[in-house]
């Protein structure tokens, strides 16, 4: 990624569960640096109730990264043991985040990955319909072969004025290693190059589709565009699952 096309927020902490990201907000927070959270569906879809688990990242802006990062560092290295945030003693944090995600059991559903190069429009809209469209058949996740770390905003909205609630997040198809998917579906042709070996158990299939974030033209323009490529989306790969029974 380009200096230039650096994002405005990035995401320096994973943690499983509201709980640990809040905890380490309130960290960095009370270290002078602003911080966000940027919350995954994942707990909401499989419905965890037990600390109100799901991936959820913690979020600092591209100018606080080197800063948060040496922070977290140093409390990984024990340095605020005795700090105290939400009641919770920072020293407990690890552990919270080392709780292993657990999916229900006896969900039958069937699993569906999505890929594209930065993982901010396409991937993310797909997700967010198949979640939304096919909640009893299907449970859907995407990922970027190159994360931009963050979701296009035009596709944030197009998704939200569609009167779908997703809170999904940019990041690398390393995060799934070790996962199985009954399909593994890419949307452009990078992310079809850069399919990682390990992800090709199942069926992997290509649905290609133009990136909304390459078109020029005014507001009214892009938003239009977007809207178009959340709609052709929608109607191919619900089409696409529907067939696959």
């Amino acid at each position: 990624m380009t200096k230039e096309n650096k994002p405005e927020f990035v995401t320096v902490y994973k943690g499983q569960g509201k709980l640990d990201a809040e905890s380490i907000k309130g960290f960095l927070e009370a270290h002078g640096i602003p911080a966000f959270l940027d919350i995954n569906p994942l707990g909401q879809i499989y419905g965890f109730t037990v600390g109100d688990l799901g991936r959820v990242g913690v979020m600092v802006s591209s100018e606080n990264e080197a800063s948060a990062r040496d922070l977290l560092a140093a409390m990984e290295g024990g340095e605020f043991e005795d700090e105290v945030l939400m009641g919770i003693p920072i020293s407990l944090v690890k552990d919270v985040n080392e709780q292993e995600v657990k999916l229900e059991e006896g969900d039958q559903r069937k699993r569906v990955l999505f890929l594209c190069t930065g993982n901010s429009c396409r991937s993310q809209m797909a997700e967010a319909v198949v979640n939304h469209d096919l909640p009893n058949e299907w449970v859907a996740f995407s990922a970027g072969s190159e994360p931009s770390g963050f979701v296009h905003p035009l596709a944030a909205k197009v998704i939200h004025d569609f009167g779908i609630t997703h809170e999904g997040y940019s990041k690398p198809v390393d995060e799934f290693l070790g996962q199985d998917f009954d399909v593994v579906i890419t949307l452009c042709d990078s992310a079809r190059e850069a399919c990682p070996l390990w992800l090709k158990k199942g069926t992997i299939i290509h649905l290609g589709f133009s990136d909304p974030a390459l078109f020029e033209g005014t507001e009214e323009q892009k938003l239009q565009v977007f809207k178009d490529t959340f709609e052709a989306i929608r109607a191919t790969i619900i089409s696409y699952l529907e067939d696959l029974g």
